[in-house]
């Protein structure tokens, strides 16, 4: 993953853009994956972790009526919290995740169901991320792995 990072890291360098995150089911390993390469400081802002509902609607600002009608496992909900969060931090680029690491199922959804957004330059990519059977970590690095390598495809 490093090296994904490293890539990333550059080419927001070059391009002198900024990158943020919101993070809920991943917990900030986004974040402290991001931040364990040298030279992120250049480029990453900051992120939000927000892992409960409450935390979405008071702190991210993610309006009550997406989380009653969608559910925070939802499309509608990451895309949310994209958004706010790159506005509220002021990045070019900013990912989101929003799912169910387990171990049971919640709001009716799966284990192992996520939704992902990339929130790049005012245009949005929207990931459902579907990995059932594995552990809470191993989902939680797969997810980070996953985003990774799309935000590189994104950026190129």
């Amino acid at each position: 993953m490093n090296t994904n990072v490293k890539q990333i890291i550059e080419i927001l360098k070059q391009r002198n853009l900024k990158i943020s995150a919101c993070e809920s089911f991943t917990g900030g390993l986004f974040s402290s994956t991001f931040t364990d390469v040298a030279g992120a400081s250049k480029v990453f802002v900051g992120s939000f972790i927000c892992y409960s509902n409450e935390f979405k609607i008071k702190q991210i600002k993610i309006a009550k009526q997406v989380i009653k009608k969608y559910g925070v496992i939802s499309q509608e909900c990451a895309e949310a919290m994209a958004f706010k969060t790159n506005k509220k931090l002021k990045t070019n680029l900013c990912v989101s995740f929003t799912g169910n690491a387990g171990p049971s199922s919640f709001e009716n959804q799966p284990v192992g169901l996520s939704y992902i957004t990339i929130y790049y330059l005012g245009k949005q990519w929207t990931f459902k991320f579907f990995k059932p059977n594995l552990t809470r970590e191993r989902y939680k690095q797969e997810a980070v792995a996953f985003v990774l390598t799309k935000i590189i495809e994104i950026l190129q």
